[in-house]
This record gives structure tokens, sequence and C-alpha cells, in this order.
């Protein structure tokens, strides 16, 4: 793995896993039954991004192979994992659907995060 790759994925897990401890905290004492659904939307978007970075790392690298056909199915499975997670946490509880969301959602203030970072 390109080692830029490997730190931009270290540095987003670190400011990911900060946002899941500060929002995990403040959820767990304000709103208790929702504190697990925002985690495991957190979780789902850290394990898409970093299958994204991995697969498009390998894509990259490897002259070999039809690439659109290699990066098109990717992102449809990690489109299918991520709506089959939602659809199992809204069938178990139709409320969930909404930290869950919002969970996903945080994982952006990382990335964005990061970007201000390696910008200056």
């Amino acid at each position: 793995m390109a080692d830029e790759l490997l730190t931009m994925l270290k540095k987003v897990l670190f400011y990911d896993a900060l946002i899941a401890l500060i929002v995990g905290a403040i959820t767990y004492f304000l709103l208790y039954d929702y504190y697990l659904y925002i985690l495991v939307g957190i979780i789902t978007a850290i394990l898409s991004f970093f299958l994204n970075g991995i697969i498009t790392n390998y894509v990259f690298n490897n002259k070999k192979g039809n690439h659109k056909i290699i990066m098109t199915l990717s992102s449809l499975f990690r489109v299918i994992i991520v709506c089959a997670i939602a659809l199992l946490m809204f069938n178990y509880n139709k409320i969930s659907i909404f930290p869950f969301l919002l969970g996903y959602s945080l994982h952006f203030i990382g990335i964005i995060l990061y970007s201000f970072k390696i910008k200056n």
C-alpha cells in the first residue's frame, strides 16, 4: 500500500476515533438508547472508506485487468453492505436509522478535518 494512502487512512481513522469518542460519550449520557446506532454508523463508514482506499490503491498499482469493472463492482458491493446494515437496523428499530445515518455522516467530519490538516 502506498505510504501516502496509509498515512491518510491512519489520520482519518484518528479523527474518526476522536469524533466517535466524543459523540459516543455525549450520546451515552444524553441519549443512551441511540449511542450504539451512532457508533455502528461511524464504524460502517470507516470500514467502507478503508475498503475503498485499499481497492483504489490496488487498481492504480495493478497495470493488468479491467479497472472500470473492479471499481464499479467494489462500489456496488460497498453500497449493498451499507444498505444491508441500515436495513437490518431499520427492521430492528425504525427510529434507529436516524442515529445510524448521523453516525455515518460524522465520518465526513473526519475527512474534512484531515483535508484542513493537509491544506496547512
